[in-house]
């Protein structure tokens, strides 16, 4: 009986991650309620996952808002470039579909071309940010870096992303409450053991 409520055991270990996924997933969503601070939300969340990789993540609510305070600025710099990046891809490609002649067709598949590789940017930017202390310019060039240097990897973790949304939206919408921080928690594990020792970027504070 005492094993049954030892805090090694693997099922409390399991609960203690799931409720952890759930808060950090809570704390996204609130914290992005005004949209301009999606970005230092999110990289935020991923400094926890980050953390809860190399098991050292603390308090979570503390350790949260410690990093969301501390990359508010540049965060929400890059938030803002990123999300008039998508608004005039988004926008092109719109226009183009409208079109009826060849070279609307043509710029439609360029515009598509680079709406791919600013979702992968997307999807790797403020995991760097959470890792690494640079100039906007700087994470520009090294989100484009690690994207094509990895680009498995990033393309994995994007469709892994996709699925878990698209199975939470039309199979089973309890797991909305935790994707947020099952996903950051997921790429984490990537970025710590695959990505990041690659240019010696460990996680040593």
């Amino acid at each position: 009986m005492a094993k049954l409520f030892s805090p090694d055991n693997p099922v409390w270990r399991v609960m203690g991650i799931v409720a952890d996924f759930f808060l950090l997933t809570i704390l996204w969503a609130v914290c992005s309620l005004p949209i301009i601070t999606i970005g230092a939300s999110t990289t935020a969340v991923y400094y926890v996952a980050l953390k809860m990789v190399d098991k050292r993540e603390g308090y979570i609510v503390k350790t949260f808002f410690k990093a969301f305070k501390d990359n508010f600025g540049q965060s929400t710099v890059l938030w803002v470039i990123m999300a008039v990046i998508g608004f005039v891809l988004a926008n092109g490609m719109y226009i183009c579909r409208q079109l009826d002649n060849s070279m609307a067709g043509v710029y439609f598949w360029i515009f598509l071309i680079l709406g791919v590789l600013y979702i992968f940017m997307l999807n790797v930017m403020f995991a760097l940010e959470a890792r690494l202390a640079t100039t906007v310019g700087n994470m520009f060039m090294m989100t484009f870096m690690v994207c094509l240097k990895n680009f498995s990897w990033v393309l994995f973790m994007t469709v892994m992303t996709v699925c878990v949304v698209i199975f939470g939206i039309f199979v089973f919408w309890p797991v909305l409450v935790l994707v947020v921080g099952a996903i950051a928690y997921l790429h984490a594990m990537v970025y710590r053991h695959i990505i990041f020792p690659k240019y010696n970027w460990n996680l040593e504070d």
